[in-house]
């Protein structure tokens, strides 16, 4: 890239006032959304572990309430104090314990230890196992307790009640151990213990955290795993790093932050349990949020910024670009290519520019091309003589000797055939006329034919309707004989009968492009009448000499227009070649329209190497006016039918 060029120069700009601002947007939002949106989130979860830490104390809470209900039974506290026990007693024993039972959910057993009669009762989903002259199972949190304690998460137990049925299977609980006192003194009367299903609190906490990217534990003082989402760390001391500054903490709330996580915790502080709520929040989880906001802001920036981007590029090559194509055809032109395009249809001082600087080249391409192009056409009529590399005179005399030498052996056919080749070689091999009158090239015409007809046996028949008018008016030479002799290369089969070929000519006052005609691009001028050579000649040179169209629009689009051509006041001259052969396909039909516009226009060889369609074509673009066409069509029920319409200027007939 040019550095000193006006384009790069607008780029820049452009680009620096568009891009550094969107840039620094991108960045100060990233980091202003992210710290915003992970505090907020922080202050969520800190406020729903709080609301944790509510519910959890309120459940304990109501559990140790419970406990207390034993003192409101009179019956049972007379039981305690007496050393006395019967059927009556253990009846209002499962009685009390049914109703502690179905006062909480969650409760999973219920123990109840007399010290007076040293009897034990355990309830077990409504079904009671005794035990008689047994010790206190939970003395070790008892002793020592003014009131009540709360047990760790641990796997439940009979409380040394042996194994008779029903037999139930070790579960994890949590405990709440209470001593029974004969209020107000302090004497001891025995021990009751509820254990929790751990459900209970797992139910609370399981809404406090997500389970796959955040954890969450309930711990005890001493760092005992109460409950944990990690099912193998409940009931087991946990020693992570962050245990101690939590669990010695003197503040009741707050957070901690370390190993790329963030750590909210909650206490509990009762006279019976002191437990601390933790929740580990990873800061992949917390930014999450902030990420994929910021990632979005992100998308969005970059779509606006590439739309800047494609519009300020846009916008300057937009600019720029007719500068920089008018600079390339103009080296281009300087290296000799004299046709190149000269694009530009603006209305601004660039496009005023472009035009004028294409109408320049346009006058000066048609003083030098329009000749050029014309001659080149013209050689190819002499492409096979040159290959043959013959003397003509030698061929001439040749030919005329052995004419005589038939006449002289009384063989007439003979004679006359090798008169028609003689004909035909004088013909192609005259090139000082460029242009002929019709009668002439119809007159090399019946020269070929006869020829043919001496090859194929009369095997097919020809004719002629010509108007006499039409034979006067010049036509470039070998025009019509090459769409003769393609019919004998792909048309002509014995096996469809009679060959029939019917050549006509005929003149006709105006009209338009007729139905499946292929107009072709103009060549000047039309030509005068047959009055005589010389003054064909120069009106053939007036043609050449006339301004041509600009080279960039000959097309093939405008060789295969069935609508181009409009509709003339000046006479039509029609020739047109029909026969009965087999006709083309209709695919190969349009294949063949459209390739007469990317035949080789500088010989307008066929595919063959000869001088065919594409020669006809070519020549015909170059002498006459833009309406001239030429047409292929098949004819019913076989046949095709190639017709040339060449307008005619308003002096040619008169």
């Amino acid at each position: 890239m040019n550095n000193s060029s006006i384009r790069t120069r607008l780029i820049l700009l452009m680009l620096a006032a568009t891009v550094i601002p969107i840039v620094i947007s991108m960045i100060v939002t990233y980091f202003y959304t992210t710290r915003s949106v992970g505090t907020k989130l922080i202050q969520e979860n800190a406020n729903l572990i709080y609301q944790g830490k509510t519910n959890v104390q309120a459940y304990m809470d109501t559990l140790n309430r419970n406990s207390l209900s034993l003192y409101n039974d009179p019956g049972i506290l007379l039981m305690l104090r007496r050393n006395v026990h019967d059927y009556t007693n253990e009846a209002q024993t499962y009685t009390l314990l049914q109703n502690m039972t179905h006062s909480v959910d969650g409760i999973y057993q219920i123990y109840l230890y007399m010290a007076k009669t040293r009897r034990s009762t355990l309830l077990i989903g409504d079904i009671p196992k005794r035990g008689y002259d047994t010790d206190n199972f939970s003395e070790p949190y008892t002793t020592g307790n003014p009131s009540s304690v709360v047990e760790p998460t641990h796997m439940s137990s009979i409380y040394g009640l042996g194994q008779s049925p029903p037999y139930y299977d070790p579960r994890p609980v949590i405990t709440l151990h209470r001593a029974i006192y004969n209020v107000p003194t302090t004497e001891w009367l025995g021990t009751l213990s509820i254990d929790i299903k751990l459900e209970a609190i797992q139910d609370i906490a399981d809404q406090l955290f997500n389970k796959q990217h955040e954890r969450l534990y309930l711990l005890d003082q001493s760092g005992m795993v109460v409950y944990s989402g990690d099912g193998s760390l409940i009931g087991k001391p946990l020693s992570d790093a962050w245990t101690s500054p939590i669990l010695e903490s003197k503040e009741t709330r707050g957070q901690l932050e370390m190993n790329k996580s963030v750590y909210l915790y909650e206490k509990m502080d009762t006279p019976y349990m002191k437990w601390t709520l933790v929740k580990e929040i990873p800061h992949s989880y917390l930014y999450e949020g902030a990420r994929s906001l910021t990632q979005i802001n992100i998308i969005i920036a970059a779509v606006s910024l590439l739309l800047v981007i494609a519009a300020t590029l846009f916008v300057t090559i937009r600019i720029t670009a007719p500068i920089k194509k008018l600079i390339g055809t103009i080296n281009q032109i300087q290296a000799g290519n004299l046709t190149a395009r000269v694009d530009g249809e603006g209305q601004d001082e660039i496009g005023i520019l472009v035009r004028r600087f294409r109408t320049m080249m346009e006058t000066i391409n048609n003083l030098i091309l329009r000749e050029y192009r014309l001659n080149i056409a013209n050689k190819t009529n002499q492409l096979k003589a040159l290959q043959a590399q013959i003397n003509p005179h030698f061929m001439n005399n040749a030919l005329q000797s052995i004419g005589t030498l038939a006449l002289q052996h009384n063989v007439p056919r003979i004679y006359s055939l090798i008169n028609s080749l003689a004909k035909m070689m004088r013909y192609s091999m005259n090139t000082n006329q460029e242009a002929v009158p019709l009668s002439m090239e119809i007159g090399h015409v019946k020269a070929y034919l006869e020829l043919q007809t001496e090859r194929f046996e009369g095997k097919f028949r020809t004719d002629f309707e010509l108007d006499e008018v039409a034979l006067g008016i010049e036509v470039p030479k070998m025009i019509i004989q090459p769409l003769i002799e393609n019919y004998f290369k792909h048309g002509f089969d014995p096996k469809l009968g009679p060959g029939h070929l019917t050549i006509r000519a005929r003149v006709e006052p105006g009209g338009g492009t007729g139905p499946g005609e292929v107009p072709l691009k103009p060549g000047g001028e039309a030509g005068p009448d047959g009055a005589g050579a010389d003054s064909g000649h120069a009106a053939a040179s007036a043609r050449r000499n006339a301004p041509e169209s600009r080279p960039d629009e000959d097309s093939a689009a405008a060789d295969s227009s069935p609508d181009s051509g409009g509709t003339s006041a000046s006479p039509v001259l029609f020739v047109e070649v029909e026969d009965n052969g087999r006709g083309i396909p209709e695919d190969k039909l349009t294949e063949l329209q459209a390739g007469l516009a990317v035949m080789r226009e500088e010989t307008g060889m066929d595919e063959e190497g000869g001088i065919g369609i594409g020669n006809v074509r070519t020549r015909l673009r170059l002498y006459f006016d833009p309406q001239a066409s030429l047409t292929l069509e098949n004819t019913d029920p076989h046949g095709v039918r190639i017709t040339m319409r060449i307008p005619l200027g308003e002096d040619t007939t008169t």
